[in-house]
């Protein structure tokens, strides 16, 4: 039998969502902080062969449905593995958001592909490999400089 996942709010990645957009505004120009949730899934572990630290999700029919009847902003869920969460550094869970964050382009409802593995964007400055590197720089604290030219939202609006 197939175990329901269960969820709760990740406070802390809100948070880091709305600092990352005030902090870099030409980085997540598509990003309006109210429509993203971030849930933890409480009961389960991710498995070894599942890579996918975190997805973002749009939400769409019934769901949209219900969340305006209800005047609740979201339209955007990220979805990641307590465990996970619990397990990462600081700079680690900025840049997993940063990452899910680059998934939102200017057309509500949808989200952008990866381009290669990753965004170039985020491959520009971390490196192909940046999910395993122990030496990440902090979004918050540190001053990064991103090539906008590289954020996939404005290729997808060409």
């Amino acid at each position: 039998m197939q175990i329901e996942k269960t969820y709760s709010k990740v406070d802390e990645a809100k948070e880091i969502i709305i600092k990352l957009c005030e902090k870099y505004p030409d980085v997540f120009w598509t990003v309006v902080p109210a429509t993203v949730e971030v849930l933890g899934i409480d009961n389960k572990t991710r498995t070894k062969d599942n890579t996918t630290l975190a997805k973002i999700i749009p939400v769409k029919g019934a769901e949209k449905a219900v969340m305006k009847m209800f005047n609740v902003p979201v339209r955007y869920i990220i979805e990641l593995y307590w465990e996970d969460w619990n397990k990462w550094a600081v700079p680690m869970r900025q840049w997993v958001i940063a990452h899910e964050l680059e998934h939102i382009p200017v057309k509500v409802g949808e989200t952008v592909q990866h381009d290669c593995k990753d965004f170039n964007i985020i491959l520009d400055k971390v490196g192909i490999n940046w999910t395993l590197s122990k030496d990440l720089p902090n979004l918050l604290e540190e001053d990064v400089k991103f090539n906008l030219d590289l954020r996939p939202s404005v290729v997808e609006k060409e």
